[in-house]
């Protein structure tokens, strides 16, 4: 294609390359962050303890923008719950909060 006439057609292919990067990228973090969500999800369901404390820790971690500021609060609160709470704890206090506010998140992000 002759771009003489358009010569803001190879910047506007670079632009769009790049966009497409950026979206990729943006979609991988999100859905990374996505399948920690979906392990909490089965270890409740599963009552997998330990895999509910590990997918909580993960999250715990995470930057609020990442995931949303209610997700790493209640993490917090649910991993400091599990730390000091007695062996054999069936249905932790905080569990109930952070499931609604994972599912809150998930929902933003298919908006």
């Amino acid at each position: 294609m002759d771009t003489t006439d358009y010569p803001s057609l190879p910047s506007l292919a670079r632009i769009h390359a790049r966009l497409a990067r950026d979206c990729r990228r943006v979609t991988e973090i999100v859905d990374g962050q996505l399948d920690v969500i979906e392990q909490l999800f089965h270890a409740t369901t599963a009552e997998d303890w330990a895999g509910v404390a590990k997918a909580t820790q993960i999250l715990a971690s995470l930057e609020p923008a990442e995931v949303g500021a209610e997700v790493v609060s209640e993490a917090r609160k649910l991993s400091e719950e599990l730390t000091h709470a007695q062996a054999g704890l069936k249905q932790p206090k905080h569990l109930a909060n952070l499931l609604a506010a994972c599912r809150a998140a998930r929902s933003r992000t298919r908006q």
